[in-house]
């Protein structure tokens, strides 16, 4: 029993319950990818011959390095894999130094360096924002059968709360209310969660509180239940909720109907959400806090940077040139 334990035993099994606590506060999908970088770390320690648990500055730096070289990963992949097999060294116990990782990090800092002094990219890269002509044409492009309402509610809500595959696929008929100016929409599980509000739109063709209540009202959804449902062939509807990876065909298939000359991806959305809005005069801060981005997040930061840069603020322009 805890009482009759050591203070090292005590400190041992305090460790043992906090590392099970933080684990199961992780959403499913970040658990998934850790699960998976550690098998990438499994197959490197493999590959070059080294313990599995082995933590040293050279192990990771050299982790590093086999992405780049044997498996020809982006950056943003490695800085994945990176944070996953640290993550595993510690959940096993394996202590990690801070040098380690800042040498680490700081390897894979210049790999980035080396790519674009080499003007060379590897990787999908940031999704494409979707505009609003766009959007337009993709809701002109919806049928007019159940599954076509259903799509244009969970386009126009996903990018009004800027959401993730997975908050969609999260999302239930409770986590949406109805208010006299608009919906307020909560999302409780994925990578970050937070209430939204989300006001009535000015265009009934683009409105995400009319789009979710006309197919509120076509699924004859109750308060039980998945947000958005599966819907067969037949246009039959089921009680079944949609994975994360249905939600992207969904919106992927949305795009190629409307014939977009890039592919319409989940994260579309999201980054839509923060470049539309800001072009409308957002602050940074309204941006996150709608989208449930950290406050300063370079991520955040690299959308609204392709609408900023040539802004009011760009130093070029203040050369009278």
């Amino acid at each position: 029993m805890l009482s009759e334990a050591s203070p090292q035993q005590r400190l041992a099994a305090l460790d043992e319950l906090a590392e099970t606590y933080v684990h199961a506060q992780r959403p499913a999908n970040t658990r998934r990818a850790y699960a998976g970088d550690w098998h990438v770390w499994e197959d490197y320690t493999r590959a070059v011959g080294i313990p599995l648990y082995a933590a040293t500055t050279g192990s990771l730096v050299g982790f590093v390095r086999w992405l780049e070289t044997v498996k020809q990963a982006a950056p943003a992949t490695i800085d994945r894999r990176l944070t996953g097999a640290v993550a595993g060294l510690r959940h096993y116990r394996v202590p990690v130094t801070p040098e380690a990782t800042r040498a680490a990090w700081e390897a894979l800092r210049g790999y980035r360096r080396r790519l674009a002094e080499a003007g060379q990219h590897r990787g999908r890269g940031q999704a494409t924002a979707i505009t609003h002509t766009d959007l337009r044409a993709v809701l002109e492009a919806c049928p007019a059968t159940r599954a076509g309402t259903r799509d244009r509610a969970l386009l126009l809500v996903g990018l009004a709360i800027a959401a993730r595959r997975s908050d969609l696929a999260n999302l239930l008929t409770s986590d949406i209310h109805t208010t006299s100016q608009g919906l307020i929409i909560t999302v409780r599980h994925g990578k970050t969660t937070g209430q939204m509000a989300v006001p009535a739109g000015r265009h009934p063709d683009t409105c995400p509180v009319r789009a979710w209540h006309t197919w509120q009202e076509t699924a004859g959804l109750t308060t039980d239940g998945p947000a958005f449902r599966r819907i067969d062939r037949w246009d039959h509807l089921h009680p079944a909720g949609l994975s994360p990876q249905a939600i992207g065909d969904i919106i992927t298939r949305a795009g190629q109907r409307a014939d977009l000359p890039y592919r319409l991806t989940g994260h579309s959305l999201r980054a839509g959400m923060a470049t539309t809005a800001r072009q409308a005069g957002a602050t940074d801060i309204a941006i996150a806090d709608q989208g449930r981005w950290q406050r300063g997040s370079y991520a955040l930061y690299q959308y609204l940077r392709r609408v900023d840069q040539f802004g009011h603020d760009n130093a070029a322009g203040k050369l009278g040139l």
